[in-house]
This record gives C-alpha cells, structure tokens and sequence, in this order.
C-alpha cells in the first residue's frame, strides 16, 4: 500500500508538535530504518520512525519496539555525532511531494551552533535518507549513496550539492480550480477517471484516486471521454471534502482489514469501504504505524513460515535418500545366500581346486537338476582362502542387513515425524505456532544455535484452539506436536475422548467430557470432522479417524513430540467440510 503525499501531509500536520524536542538518541535497528528518541519540552517521549526501504519506506511517530544490532552501523554513528543533542526547529513537507525536511540546531565540534537537515525521502525503491548541511548545501552522507552510474538525476555522495529528487510536475490540489481540474483530466483521454485523477493531481495514490472518485459518486472505471460538465463538478466537490478532512488534521483515518493484518490504509477516511472491517485510528501516525506493524508482523512470519518448510523439507529429502540407500543394502543382503552356497561348494570340492586358479565350475549339489556353478576365485588365495572368503562374504551381508533394518526402521520413524512436522508449519495461523515449532526442532537437533547467542525457549503453555458441539460439548484441538503433547498428556482427562487420523499426520482433538457422559454421535462427527480437517487428508475424502477414551493413549519412552500409542480404539470414516468447521467454531468459545 502507497505511503503518498496526501497521507505525508496528514503525518506533517501531526508532527509539528514536534517542534523545540530534543533528540536524545538515534539507533538504526534495520539496514534503511533509522529511530528518534525524542523528548518534548514537558517531558513527553515520542519514537520516530523513518525508513528508506524498497517495499516500506514511511516516516511517523512508532510505538512498536525493534531490536537493535550490538555494533551501531556506520550510518548511524554519523547521525549520532551530528544531531543527538540538537533541537528540532522545524518538520516541513515539500508541497506534496513524499519530501520530509527535519531541521535540527545542534552545537558541532567546536562548541558553535549549527544547523543541520534530515531530508527524508519516501519514493519506493528510491527512498533515502540524506543529512546535509543547510548552510552550504553540501551533503554529509546518506543512508544509501549511488553516482551517476546508478542515476543519471544526481548523486548521493558526501561532499557535493543536494540535489533535490525530480518534480512530478503535476498539480496541488490545493490550489485546483473547477476549469484546472476539467482540464488537467481531459489531457487523459483514454484513461479512467481514476487513474486520470492520480496522474493529474500530485500527492494522490491509486486508493486516494479511487476514493475521490467514489466519493463523487462515479463509476471508478468511467472512461474520462464520457466525462461531462456534471461529472467533472461532482468530482470538485469531493476533492473540496478530502482538502477540508486535510485542512481539519485528517480526523478519520482509515485502516482497512484483511485476511492478516490489514490491506489497506489512509489519512482519510475510505467511504467505498464498509462493515467491520474498517477502523478509524485516532490519528494519522497510529494509522500508519498500526499498518506497517501489521505488515512487518505478516512479513516476519512468512519468512519463518518459509525458513521452516524449507528446512523440513531438507530433512525429509535427507531421509528419503538415506532410505533408498538402506532397503538397496537389505535387498543386496538377500542375495547373501549366494555366497554361502559358493563357500559351501568350494569346501566341498577343495580336493579338485589348484591354487591359482580364477575361475572354477563345480556341481551344484543345492540345485534340484545338478546344473554347475560357475564360481571366481582369487588366484592369490588358497582353494581354502576363496572359500573362507566367500563365508566372509556371506557374514558380511547378513549383518550389513540386520543393522540397515534397524537403521531403517529409525528412518522411517523420522520421516514421519518430518512430515507431522510439515503439516503443522503448513497449518500454523500465528506466530506463537511457529514459534511453539521451530523450539521443537532446535530441541530434536535440527536447528544449531549460536554459542554467543542460545536459542531462546519459551516456558509459557501452548494455546489451544477451542470449538463447540452442536451439543454443547468442548471440542480441543493442538495445532502442533508441543500443543499435541500438552493437550493429550497434561490437559485432558482419563475420560474425555481423543481422536486421531488413522496413519495420517494430523492435529490431536479431545472431546470434554467431565461427567463421563455417552458422547453423542453428532458430537462425535463434528469431533471427527475437525481431526480430518486439520491433518493432512484435508482435501481428501473418507478419511479414517480413530478415537478411544484418553486412559488408552500413551507416549512410549523416549518417543519423539507428538507421537503417541493407543489401543481399544474405533475408527469412522469423514470428509472434511470447512462450512462445518466454521459453523462450529463461530459457536463461541466454552
């Protein structure tokens, strides 16, 4: 979502309250992102945030924490000796333009007093930071330095003169007149009144665009050739009502929610958004602040999401190829047996072999029509030797077997715990669930942790997903092998009921049953239906759910997390249904 002028100019409008703080420290927690620690005169604390990121650049006013690096990257070390101390005097917008200039007075070297400019600009990927020295012009340094190789605009290098980014050349609607408006839309014949308005009108994204032209009561994709006298004076008086929520400090701004997090926001308020899905933040920065965070939140778990699976799946190739390797050495050791009959015969016929011989035929006594047998030798070996050898042969085999089926059998252990493993990832919804699994898997030795910094570990309970029966009962269910473990092990009851996919990795479900009452069937289908959902079979059809009462499972010592065994159980037969899964969760919390 854009960061455009319009919503620069509301952020602006709020941070002129922070003119006369002083700037008590600056940190650079991320590559492009640098922090204010500012102080008010009264003694109130604000965080500003500015950041000349590709896909997030912004600036505003932050109440989010970030982790700082041990070492204070050069960048940093440069704002630190020019502005800590200094007093800000002044937060100006360039027009419209996504152009932020921070003044500060601040005492240099030698004890004078100075000026200096954080000039902040929010371009998408030619975002930047640059500090320069008012008095001559010259920059000092800037977050990202490129010459003419990288644009032939100017050059971003300390030492030479600012050169502002090139103007947009289009019109501040401010300043618009009905006959300017008309106009300037007409040259986009072709082109929606939208994308018109956004190409015409400076500070405008292609949300304000829409909003505008909503607001006039249009249809967004109104070719401007159809545009007459009416639609044009529609359109001017809903720019009047966006320049009059801006001359008023934007007092509704809008924050739009989405499947995670939010997929939009404004410093104005969305009217062609309704329902509970729009919010009103109480001010501008907090809008941006509460999107970005969103977004920085949705971000950070897709990386993990990704970190995960891509390591899952890693281990699982590992296994599959692994165990390739060890039924070739099982199928190779069925063939032991030849050896031993080769080593049989040789010492039977040990009287008609001469040494150095390579290649002998002898009868084959185990053969029912007495064919010969064609057997090497090792012409350095005694007749004796090659039949010993053959024996070793034949040893070797079979103990190379027995230990490549136990090596196996740990094998496939393993990859079936991958592969719950890979469900639960592919099924986690939050942050705290991937968190709960990448804990997992550092504890199993598949994450190796820093010496300098050991892996974290959480000692909080795992928070369970809770539905309700048609009937009223209590339907628990664990998202992962740590949420598993404890629904099953620590959580529920000798008599509650639990379910399970039949050879399937799945979510553990429990059904409530305090008073050991006789679970009704609808219960138990819903129960069932929910277990088939969240496992594997998901998009399956007639997927084998066992369930028993809890006192029949167990965890074999030593078993890893998740895994269970169970006995006198029964098994019914589902097909996952999502509607179920909504109605029933949308039944309330017990």
């Amino acid at each position: 979502m854009a960061y455009d002028g319009m919503t620069m100019a509301g952020v602006t409008a709020e941070l002129q309250t922070l003119v006369g703080a002083k700037i008590l420290r600056i940190y650079q927690p991320e590559q492009y992102i640098i922090l204010l620690h500012l102080r008010q005169p009264d003694g109130t604390k604000h965080r500003l945030l500015i950041s000349a990121e590709a896909t997030g650049a912004r600036l505003h006013l932050t109440w989010c924490t970030y982790d700082n690096p041990p070492q204070p990257p050069m960048f940093c070390m440069l704002l630190r000796k020019h502005l800590e101390g200094g007093q800000i005097t002044a937060v100006t917008q360039q027009g419209l333009e996504r152009v932020l200039v921070i003044t500060v007075q601040v005492y240099n070297e030698l004890h004078e007093l100075c000026r200096r400019q954080l000039v902040c600009e929010i371009m998408g990927k030619h975002s930047n930071i640059i500090l320069i020295n008012p008095e001559t012009g010259l920059i000092i340094d800037g977050i990202k330095r490129y010459s003419h190789a990288v644009s032939r605009h100017r050059e971003v290098l300390p030492g030479i003169p600012y050169v502002a980014p090139p103007a947009q050349h289009k019109k501040d609607p401010r300043t618009v007149s009905y006959e300017d408006l008309e106009q300037g839309l007409l040259q986009y014949l072709g082109e929606t009144a939208v994308k018109a308005a956004v190409n015409y009108l400076d500070g405008f994204s292609p949300l304000l665009g829409k909003e505008l032209v909503c607001r006039a009561g249009l249809d967004p994709d109104m070719p401007v050739d159809t545009m007459g006298a009416y639609e044009f004076g529609r359109l001017y008086e809903a720019l009047g009502s966006l320049l009059k929520e801006l001359a008023a400090g934007c007092p509704a701004p809008s924050l739009v929610k989405g499947a995670r997090g939010f997929q939009a926001f404004s410093a104005f308020r969305l009217t062609h958004f309704s329902g509970d899905g729009l919010i009103h933040p109480p001010s501008v920065n907090e809008t941006v602040d509460l999107y970005y965070q969103a977004h920085r939140e949705l971000q950070a778990w897709q990386h993990l999401r990704h970190r995960l699976k891509q390591k899952v799946q890693k281990e699982l190739e590992r296994c599959h190829k692994k165990a390739a390797l060890q039924q070739d050495t099982i199928r190779l050791a069925r063939e032991a047996d030849t050896f031993r009959i080769k080593g049989e015969i040789l010492t039977a016929n040990l009287y008609r072999l001469k040494p150095g011989d390579r290649v002998v035929e002898l009868e084959d006594f185990y053969d029912p029509e007495g064919k010969t047998i064609t057997i090497e030798l090792l012409p350095e070996l005694s007749p004796a030797d090659n039949a010993q050898r053959y024996f070793h042969l034949y040893n070797k085999a079979k103990h190379a077997a027995q230990k490549a089926r136990q090596y196996y059998e740990e094998t496939r252990e393993e990859t079936v715990y991958l592969e719950s493993i890979l469900h639960s990832v592919e099924n986690a919804d939050t942050m705290a669930e991937l968190k709960e699994i990448e804990e997992e898997l550092a504890k199993q030795g598949y994450f190796q942790s820093s010496p300098a910094r050991p892996a974290k570990t959480t000692s909080t309970k795992p928070v369970i997903t809770t539905f309700r029966s048609s009937d009223g009962f209590a339907i628990l269910v664990g998202k992962n092998n740590k949420q598993n473990d404890y629904l099953t092990l620590k959580l529920a009851k000798d008599q509650d009921l639990w379910l399970h996919t039949k050879d399937l990795p799945g979510s553990h479900v429990i059904i409530r049953n305090p008073e050991g009452k006789e679970i009704p069937q609808a219960t138990l289908w819903e129960a069932a239906n929910l277990a088939a959902y969240f496992s594997k079979g998901r998009m399956g059809s007639n997927i084998p759910v066992d369930f028993t009462q809890r006192r029949y499972v167990k965890k074999p010592s030593g078993a890893k997390p998740g895994m269970v065994i169970y006995e006198n159980h029964q098994t019914i037969y589902v097909t996952p249904d999502a509607a179920l899964v909504e109605k029933i969760k949308s039944q309330g919390q017990p």
